[in-house]
């Protein structure tokens, strides 16, 4: 059998004999410190958090990397975070479509008549104590011949 595995018959012996150590005492103690923490609170704790309690609960003083070498050894893994939305893709809808992009893909910023092409632009100034306050300044202008109509 031996022979089969590619392990020397002294190997295997010394393996079969061999004691547990105390490193590997402390290890299986802190898997259990982890995993009793992890199951009350939904596996939402990374290496980090959980290194930090472990060096406040317990008489071992551990480090990230032994932590993160137990916990990743036997599958324990922190939840993911949710990632935040793009609220701008969420209102794709509500965007109107550039009504001064042309079908060659030139723009249409000289129209032929007076109030065909308008275009806004809003400015939010803070002013007073701390900079509490605020006052928005928006303008609409007419392409046309460049006066400000609101």
């Amino acid at each position: 059998m031996c022979n089969y595995v590619g392990v020397s018959r002294a190997a295997y012996y010394k393996w079969t004999h061999r004691k547990v150590t105390a490193r590997e005492l402390e290890n299986d103690d802190i898997l259990n410190h982890i995993v009793a923490r992890e199951e009350a609170n939904n596996y939402i704790y990374g290496v980090r958090t959980m290194t930090m309690y472990l060096n406040m609960e317990t008489p071992y003083h551990v480090s990230q990397g032994r932590v993160r070498r137990i916990m990743r050894s036997h599958g324990i893994y922190s939840s993911i975070r949710v990632a935040k939305h793009d609220r701008k893709a969420e209102k794709k809808e509500w965007i109107l479509a550039n009504k001064l992009l042309r079908e060659d893909g030139s723009h249409d910023f000289a129209p032929e008549q007076p109030n065909i092409t308008w275009v806004t632009d809003c400015s939010e100034l803070r002013y007073g104590a701390g900079k509490q306050q605020r006052l928005r300044l928006s303008a609409i202008k007419d392409l046309y011949d460049g006066s400000i109509i609101a």
